[in-house]
């Protein structure tokens, strides 16, 4: 004989909350993550409010109706650089770190298909690798990025930016 509809309804019901239970388990153990930018520049990412380490948040704002004030730049949620003396320095450390991947990031990709942006950065690869000699330019010209060549008995390399401001940020353009 089968079992009452009643004994039936209520292992449903215990098997659908046990499954809800263990669903929301997870969720309730995650907690905030805080994107900071701490006091000597770098990215710090955390659980606690950034100003209870002494940096400053860089979370993209809550979005609203308003426009934002004349002037101001919409934040992205992304470190950039505001002024030539700040991308200066953003695009030296990258050289000291022989990163790529930064100047990557200091870079603004508008018109680059995925195969333009791919073989771009193996260029930047190859160039954060030579020694970094000066960095000279302003933002109407540009960057001339002055390196010491491998091997080449003291020969230089001079490889242009051109620089462009968007979205209250300064970026670089991939070197032609």
């Amino acid at each position: 004989m089968p079992p009452p509809a009643a004994t039936v309804n209520r292992a449903a019901l215990l098997l659908l909350s046990l499954i809800l239970l263990f669903t929301a388990l997870p969720a309730a153990a995650q907690t905030e993550v805080h994107r900071c930018v701490g006091k000597d520049g770098s990215p710090v990412f955390t659980d606690q409010p950034c100003s209870n380490l002494g940096a400053r948040s860089i979370a993209p704002p809550a979005a609203s109706s308003t426009a934002a004030p004349e002037g101001t730049a919409p934040s992205t949620g992304l470190l950039c650089a505001q002024d030539m003396a700040t991308l200066r320095v953003a695009v030296a450390e990258a050289f000291n770190r022989r990163d790529a991947n930064r100047i990557g990031g200091l870079t603004l990709w508008n018109g680059y298909g995925s195969d333009g942006a791919v073989d771009n950065i193996r260029t930047l690869d190859a160039l954060v690798k030579q020694t970094l000699l000066s960095l000279e330019g302003d933002e109407a010209s540009g960057i001339e990025a002055v390196t010491r060549v491998p091997g080449g008995g003291g020969a230089s390399r001079h490889v242009h930016f051109s620089v462009t401001r968007e979205s209250g940020c300064l970026w670089l353009r991939p070197p032609a």
